[in-house]
């Protein structure tokens, strides 16, 4: 274990409120010195790994890397043969070799061509028009100075093949073959994502290579094309600058670089313009009052991280995030439809390629809520050290697994960031979690509590009253403060989103609340009775049993309609119950107090079937 500031971005460093003793001071955190969020380093060999021969500083670098266990894939456009006369002790170097351009797999299995060769044809006519060529189990390759010629075959046959150019080198390859797409195919055989490796290359055949990979490097030689797409260069050229990136901050977490190309975009702020944070390796937190929007946010960026194949777990005490289930690559697991998943078959799920699943848990009891929660993390967390996925944990209702003695927190690692943690009671949150976070998406309200306010002036490194005017105002607003732009919080209205928001729907009627939310039973003289109702279906269940006077000493104050509209906010439910509450006095008789019970039980049932 090591110290280390959490990063965010240029000029980092630990963020605090100042001398005076608030709730939230971020401070150094202890960060696993043997974690890395990057599982695979995917390197061209030409220009790249090596300019002809592999120098031995660099094999030993390949070495370290992979005993630390980050694979190592060379994706180039040699023909196979050709390389292992270059290299031919390459497979004790490396994982896995991608080949001709992305058309040739090799792991220790064996070799497995992803595509059927180019047509015999072009060989014949290009050796008929005088072309020097190589055939490879794939491709063609031929001299740059031959495109025309080669153009001129590949066109006379009608084939659809692609032309491809590698500085002096050009190669002729079937449809749909490029480095990116064999750079999946050997991910998936590793069992590993994209979205944890790191590409590097020089030439112009590296564009799929680079973009395919989370982080795109390009090495000081590299071609000027491929360093204006990269969004890192390294200082030296080759194989030197490779032996830097695998010995560097990069890879090992020290530093962190945050793609220009995988941005998750939030909303608009006043000027129009679009708020935009990282995709991955940033924990975040939304938090904010009851019925603020803190789950139509999580969702909206749960639908882009989908859509990026992202894999994430959402941990869904309420309910509120089933909707994602209409995305084609997110399971649901439990609620009112199936039975939960065992935290182990969740861990099996993941590991046979489910890209994401919401855990949906709101049939369970508050006990067995408990109970699963505290077996999940482990579960997850084991998934996440071993392959990278899923590269986000989603959790609603935060304050319990990440409170100060959360369940969660025995197994939080804050430096594998990708904690998405949502919460209306951020001053609950552990201090390990409030210091690893590095943004903060807090909901505007017209009275922003304290604790909010606090927090978010925290990591935005601004002082409290600027961050209060800020939250202070109607609903449908957000503010994010991110470390890495301190002194620079922006307000901003939240995009649309395309799955079904379940606001409150069904969640409380059989979910149960905090202690502190449920409703508190009382009878003549304002006497306890004993009964709670944690959830919709024990509210009605005790408006049954009731004796008369429960009811004269709530229905008058509109207790019940009250506690349904700011708990649950179902507006037309409470309009409900507060028009039969209104029917009854604290000496209503006997006979009125009847009917109101009947009224308020059937509103309650009534919006069970609506």
């Amino acid at each position: 274990m090591h110290s280390q500031v959490i990063h965010g971005g240029s000029g980092d460093r630990p963020l605090t409120l100042g001398d005076d003793a608030r709730p939230y001071r971020l401070v150094e955190v202890m960060a696993d010195a043997g974690f890395t969020y990057f599982r695979a380093v995917a390197l061209d060999y030409d220009g790249t790994l090596a300019e002809g021969l592999v120098m031995p500083d660099t094999k030993a670098a390949l070495a370290e890397t992979r005993a630390r266990g980050i694979r190592i894939i060379v994706v180039t456009g040699r023909i196979l043969s050709e390389l292992e006369a270059m290299f031919p002790d390459i497979q004790d170097h490396v994982d896995a070799i991608v080949a001709e351009q992305g058309g040739l797999l090799v792991t220790p299995i064996g070799v497995r061509r992803l595509i059927a060769p180019v047509d015999q044809a072009v060989s014949v006519q290009l050796r008929d028009r005088g072309v020097a060529y190589r055939r490879g189990q794939v491709l063609i390759a031929c001299a740059a100075a031959d495109e025309p010629a080669a153009l001129e075959v590949v066109r006379g046959l009608g084939l659809d093949c692609r032309l491809v150019r590698n500085r002096d080198e050009l190669m002729i390859v079937p449809p749909g073959v490029t480095k990116g797409v064999g750079l999946l195919e050997a991910l998936t055989d590793l069992g590993l994502s994209h979205h944890n490796t790191i590409g590097v290359g020089d030439a112009e055949n590296d564009h799929t290579l680079l973009e395919t990979c989370e982080i795109a490097v390009a090495v000081n030689n590299a071609v000027e094309a491929i360093r204006g797409h990269a969004d890192l260069t390294l200082d030296r050229p080759d194989g030197a600058g490779v032996t830097d990136l695998l010995r560097g901050p990069l890879l090992d977490g020290r530093a962190r670089l945050y793609s220009r190309r995988r941005q998750i975009t939030l909303g608009v702020d006043e000027a129009g313009d679009a708020v935009t944070i990282p995709s991955s390796r940033i924990n975040i937190a939304i938090c904010g009052e009851a019925g603020a929007g803190k789950s139509f946010l999580a969702g909206l960026i749960c639908e882009q991280l989908v859509d990026r194949g992202y894999s994430v777990v959402v941990f869904d005490p309420e309910g509120d995030h089933v909707g994602l289930g209409e995305l084609p690559t997110v399971l649901v697991t439990g609620g009112e439809q199936s039975r939960v998943a065992d935290p182990a078959d969740l861990a099996r799920l993941l590991h046979l390629r489910w890209a994401s699943v919401v855990v949906d848990v709101s049939d369970l009891d508050a006990d067995a809520q408990r109970s699963y929660g505290s077996e999940l993390p482990s579960e997850i967390e084991a998934q996440r050290a071993n392959t990278g996925r899923p590269q986000w944990v989603i959790v609603d209702e935060a304050h319990g697994a990440f409170g100060r003695a959360g369940p969660a927190l025995a197994v939080f690692n804050p430096a594998a960031k990708g904690y998405l943690l949502i919460t209306w009671q951020p001053e609950e949150l552990s201090g390990e979690v409030v210091a690893a976070l590095d943004a903060v998406i807090a909901l505007g309200s017209p009275h922003p509590s304290a604790h909010l306010v606090d927090l978010a002036a925290a990591v935005a490194d601004m002082p409290r009253p600027q961050i209060a005017q800020l939250l202070d105002g109607p609903t449908g607003r957000a503010v994010l403060a991110w470390r890495a732009r301190p002194h620079q919080a922006t307000a901003f209205t939240p995009a649309s989103r395309r799955t079904t928001h379940l606001r409150h729907e069904h969640k409380y009627d059989h979910t149960g609340l905090e202690p502190e939310r449920r409703f508190y039973f009382r009878g003549k003289d304002d006497t306890p009775t004993g009964a709670v109702a944690a959830n919709l279906r024990e509210l009605e269940a005790e408006l049954v049993r009731c004796d008369g006077d429960v009811l004269r000493h709530h229905s008058p104050g509109h207790d019940l309609s009250r506690w349904v509209a700011e708990v649950f906010l179902d507006q037309s439910l409470a309009g409900a119950l507060a028009a039969a509450e209104a029917r009854l006095t604290a000496d209503s008789p006997a006979a009125i107090v009847e009917q109101v019970r009947v009224a308020l039980i059937a509103a309650l049932q009534a919006r069970r079937h609506r």
